[in-house]
């Protein structure tokens, strides 16, 4: 007779928190690299300071440390918390971008 063994389990489940955690700073980063550009544009256009770039480059630095504090919530066993967390910062991250680039381009 077999035993229960959760380990297994947590394992997978590690590898899949990476996963999603891959795929969200893949869409997080398509969303700063389109801010780049627009802000660019915006410089280019309407003639603004290139200091504009800085909060798009603070979202670029800030996201994958935050990533990494969540990674260590999920394996101190704070999984949903994690998962929540990182959705939640995401999804601020593309709106408040979207917001700054929607303001300074017009």
């Amino acid at each position: 007779m077999q035993h229960y063994n959760d380990d297994k389990n947590k394992a997978g489940a590690k590898v899949l928190f990476m996963l999603v955690q891959m795929v969200v700073l893949a869409m997080v980063y398509i969303i700063i690299y389109t801010s780049f550009v627009a802000v660019g544009y915006a410089i280019e256009e309407y003639g603004i300071s290139p200091v504009m770039y800085f909060p798009v480059f603070m979202a670029l630095v800030i996201f994958p440390i935050l990533l990494y504090k969540y990674r260590q919530m999920f394996n101190a066993g704070k999984m949903l918390a994690a998962f929540i967390w990182m959705m939640a910062t995401a999804s601020l991250t593309i709106v408040l971008l979207y917001v700054y680039v929607a303001q300074i381009t017009g």
